[in-house]
């Protein structure tokens, strides 16, 4: 885990960056993938839950960070969402693909309601804007994630290759 540790600081980072300097200028559907966590929720799909909370922890402090968010709300959700979904992928059957892009809708729903309710307790509401823009996020992240998840395990069966014995 201390290499994946030190590799998430500096790619978080970048991607914190991209999702704040880049993709508002590039909305699909009115919204914009949380590329933060989708890399957090893969990496945990790919390599398990250790690894998958330290990337979500990581990934919600650098989110934090760059918006207004209080600071550790970010982690909280991300790292709820992908502690269930890497859980819950341990139960499913072995179609990797099509349960990435079900652990991304999952993830998404947890990392929304704990979202909105931490946010509506500080006293902040969601609009009806917001409310209308949640199906396309549930869609857009199933679909973002499909790729980010093979590149993801095809960078960990490049470093990481199976030993094979005869």
């Amino acid at each position: 885990m201390a290499v994946s540790f030190y590799a998430a600081i500096p790619l978080m980072a970048l991607l914190a960056i991209v999702q704040t300097a880049v993709l508002p200028h590039f909305p699909i559907a009115g919204v914009e993938p949380q590329l933060l966590f989708l890399v957090a929720l893969a990496w945990g799909l790919v390599r398990g839950l250790e690894d998958g909370l330290v990337w979500a922890f990581i990934g919600g402090l650098w989110s934090d960070l760059f918006s207004m968010a209080p600071v550790g709300l970010s982690s909280l959700a991300f790292m709820a969402a992908v502690a269930a979904a890497v859980l819950l992928q341990q139960v499913m059957p072995p179609r990797r693909l099509l349960v990435a892009a079900l652990m991304a809708a999952l993830g998404t729903l947890i990392y929304l309601v704990i979202s909105i309710v931490v946010l509506g307790l500080l006293g902040h509401g969601l609009s009806a804007a917001g409310l209308a823009q949640l199906l396309p996020l549930f869609i857009l992240h199933m679909v973002v994630i499909l790729p980010i998840y093979l590149l993801l395990q095809s960078l960990v069966r490049v470093l990481k290759p199976r030993r094979v014995e005869f």
